[in-house]
């Protein structure tokens, strides 16, 4: 990491203020007593955060010029049912229903997978640095898991 980057170091904080936000949202999503079911509620969340987002984007970058498309139409839609909603949805259930620990690890082997297609289906290289990554992830689902297996017994 190249510490004089002040690009970078932001990034990076970015990427671990955004776990302690997932972590604090499987907490929550535990804990909380629902009233409603997470689909219920996913049409609210979406535009909320849509709102947050739009208003975001406006202020950091003014407004887009916008080619319009039927394609890019489609692109919005899928991104937005398929890509957040209905992703958020089936993570808001795994949370609910799975252990906190099954959960986290699930999702920290989602670099694996995206890592295992890209050089499958699209030909990436893996190069060493990849390598290494990977494996260290991996090596720390297995010791997380290890180290919870006595508890489990």
């Amino acid at each position: 990491m190249d510490w004089s980057n002040l690009h970078v170091i932001a990034g990076a904080a970015m990427i671990i203020v955004a776990a302690i936000c997932w972590a604090a949202n499987i907490i929550y999503i535990r804990s909380h007593r629902w009233i409603a079911t997470p689909l219920q509620l996913l049409l609210w969340q979406v535009l909320v955060a849509t709102v947050v987002l739009t208003m975001a984007a406006l202020i950091t970058e003014g407004l887009p010029t916008v080619k319009w498309s039927p394609h890019l139409v489609l692109l919005f839609l899928y991104s937005g049912f398929i890509g957040t909603a209905l992703a958020y949805w089936a993570m808001s259930m795994v949370n609910k229903s799975l252990p906190a620990l099954t959960t986290s690890l699930g999702t920290t082997a989602t670099p694996i997978v995206g890592i295992v297609t890209a050089a499958l289906l699209l030909g990436e290289p893996i190069d060493l640095s990849l390598a290494i990554a990977a494996t260290l992830i991996v090596g720390g689902i297995a010791l997380s898991s290890l180290a919870d297996a006595p508890a489990r017994a």
